[in-house]
């Protein structure tokens, strides 16, 4: 197993895990982010808001599974991702450049206004499953050693806590 795209994989599966259960667990801040999304980008949709955010639950859960290291999905998740992260880079980028911003449900709660550090955020994650994608169909099988998939995993950790929480650490810097 190729290392980094074991980094990855479960870099993308942590920050999706966390995004798709934070979403759960505030269905009606999702609801009302999608909505403002489908208000500026789709209005005759805007109805269709709660099917919307259950759908974007849904595939980032999903998305979040079919990277899970051993299944044999991971081409199919980097993919997914790589689709995901692309919109959600994009709302970032209407949002940061529009006068009136849609406010970030991206880990559950309603937080702060879509922006620059959002659309940064987001391009790393559509970077990171594009070189997924791109490892892994050119990668080969590699060696499984416990100390490489420890590190992998280490990193990962770290990652997701620092993507999840990006919001409050950049308060807890400008203030």
């Amino acid at each position: 197993m190729n290392y980094l795209v074991a980094a990855l994989q479960l870099s993308l599966l942590g920050t999706l895990l966390v995004s798709g259960i934070g979403k759960l667990r505030a269905p009606r801040d999702s609801r009302v982010m999608v909505e403002e999304v489908l208000g500026r980008t789709a209005p005759r949709l805007r109805r269709y808001a709660p099917i919307g955010a259950g759908a974007l639950i849904g595939a980032e859960l999903v998305t979040a599974i079919a990277l899970t290291p051993g299944l044999p999905f991971h081409g199919f998740g980097f993919a997914a991702a790589l689709l995901l992260f692309s919109v959600f880079t994009g709302v970032a980028v209407h949002s940061a450049r529009s006068r009136t911003k849609i406010v970030c449900a991206c880990f559950g709660r309603a937080a702060s206004p879509l922006g620059i550090r959002h659309v940064v955020r987001n391009a790393l994650l559509t970077a990171m499953a594009t070189g997924g994608l791109t490892l892994t169909s050119s990668a080969g099988p590699g060696g499984t050693e416990p100390a490489g998939l420890a590190v992998a995993a280490g990193f990962s950790l770290i990652f997701t806590v620092v993507i999840a929480f990006l919001d409050d650490i950049a308060s807890l810097v400008t203030e």
